[in-house]
C-alpha cells in the first residue's frame, strides 16, 4: 500500500465580504476563518488545513500594519505548511498582495489570496468556487504571492480590482494572467519565475505617504499643504506618460514640486492610465518634472506602487535610495 503525504495548507482569515453577514448597517465581516472551511465543500479531501484567525475587518479599513501582521504570520509558519490561503476582502485585496510579494521576498511556497463579491451564505455566491481554486494553487506548489478569482490566477505584483460587482472581480495588467482554472486543476499561461535567493521578511514600512490624483483644474497648493502636513513621499497621478502641469499653466506644480523636494520629501509620478506605466522622459511636463526632483513609478500600478514606496521609505528616505528600489521592483515583475 502506497502511503500518499498529504499537503498542509494553512488559512488565514481576514474578513471581508466574503466572510459578511447582514448587520444593522449593512454587510459586515461575521464569519470566522473555520466556517468559510465549513461552507467550502471538498476541502477536507483536498489537504489538512488549519486556519488562524488573524483579523476581521472590512479590507476598505485595512492599514499598512495589517500587512505587516500578514507577512509575519506567513514567514513564522512557512517552515510547517506547504503553503497559504489568504481569506480577504475585494476592496483592496490587491493593495495587500502587492505588499506580501514585496515584504515576502523569494518566498519558497505558494501563498494565495482569494475572496468573493457575494458573502459565502448567500444565494449564488462565486465565494466556493474562488475558496477551491485558491487550494488548488496552493497544491500546484508554484511558489510566490498569487490573487485566485473567477477561475484565474493573477500573480500579485500586476493584479487590479476592475469590478465593484461582477464576478470577474480582478485583472492581470501588463502580463496574462499566471494560470487559469479548468476541469479541476490549473493550466499555467506562463513560467513564473523561480526564488533566486534565500527568503526574506522586510517588514520595515514608512506609511507617511499620500496619493493625489490630478483632474484638469487640480491647485499645486494642495500639494504644498501634503508637504506641510507631514507626509514624507507623495504619489502624484499625473496625465498619460505621467507628466504634471508646468509654467505653461496657471496651475504649474513645479514650484509645488520644488517645495517638496527642499522640505526632503519625495515625489513620484505616476500615470491614470492602466497600460503602459509613467515615461517622464519623453514630454517636457515630465523632464521639468524630474528636474525638480520627481521620481517615475514607471510600470509600477498605484496598488503596487504603494507598498513599494513604503519600504522604500522605510530602508531609506534617500532619493537615489528609493529611485533604485522603484527600480529593482520594475525590474524583478517584468523581468
Amino acid at each position: 500500500m502506497i502511503n500518499v503525504i498529504r499537503k498542509k495548507i494553512c488559512v488565514i482569515a481576514t474578513g471581508g465580504t466574503i466572510a459578511s453577514v447582514r448587520g444593522t448597517n449593512g454587510l459586515r465581516p461575521g464569519l470566522a476563518g473555520e466556517d468559510l472551511l465549513r461552507l467550502t465543500p471538498g476541502i477536507a479531501a483536498l489537504a489538512d488545513v488549519d486556519c488562524v484567525e488573524l483579523m476581521a475587518l472590512d479590507s476598505s479599513n485595512l492599514l499598512p500594519e495589517h500587512w505587516q501582521r500578514m507577512a509575519e504570520a506567513v514567514a513564522e509558519r512557512r517552515g510547517s505548511y506547504d503553503g497559504f490561503v489568504i481569506t480577504h476582502g475585494t476592496d483592496t485585496m490587491a493593495y495587500s498582495a502587492g505588499a506580501l510579494y514585496l515584504m515576502l521576498e523569494n518566498i519558497d511556497c505558494p501563498v494565495v489570496f482569494t475572496g468573493a463579491q457575494l458573502p459565502i451564505e448567500a444565494e449564488g455566491t462565486d465565494a466556493v468556487q474562488n475558496v477551491l481554486a485558491a487550494f488548488h494553487g496552493v497544491l500546484s506548489e508554484r511558489p510566490g504571492v498569487y490573487l485566485a478569482f473567477a477561475g484565474n490566477l493573477h500573480m500579485a505584483g500586476v493584479v487590479r480590482k476592475m469590478y465593484s460587482q461582477q464576478f470577474t472581480g480582478f485583472g492581470s495588467v501588463e502580463r496574462p494572467v499566471a494560470a487559469v482554472f479548468k476541469g479541476g486543476h490549473y493550466e499555467w499561461q506562463w513560467q513564473v519565475p523561480e526564488p533566486q535567493w534565500d527568503f526574506c521578511l522586510h517588514k520595515e514600512m514608512d506609511d507617511r505617504i499620500g496619493v493625489l490624483k490630478l483632474v484638469p483644474g487640480t491647485d499645486p497648493s494642495l500639494l504644498k499643504l501634503m508637504v506641510d502636513a507631514g507626509y514624507h513621499a507623495i504619489i502624484i497621478e499625473g496625465y498619460g506618460a505621467g507628466g504634471v502641469p508646468n509654467h505653461a499653466s496657471p496651475k504649474d506644480f513645479l514650484p509645488a514640486l520644488s517645495y517638496a523636494s527642499e522640505k526632503d520629501v519625495r515625489i513620484v509620478c505616476t500615470t491614470q492610465c492602466v497600460y503602459d506605466g509613467a515615461h517622464l522622459d519623453t514630454y517636457e511636463t515630465g523632464i521639468l518634472a524630474m528636474q525638480e526632483g520627481a521620481l517615475s513609478g514607471g510600470r509600477l500600478h498605484l496598488e503596487l506602487l504603494v507598498p513599494a514606496v513604503m519600504l522604500a521609505l522605510g530602508r531609506s528616505r534617500e532619493r537615489s535610495a528609493v529611485e533604485a528600489y522603484l527600480k529593482k521592483v520594475e525590474q524583478d515583475i517584468f523581468r
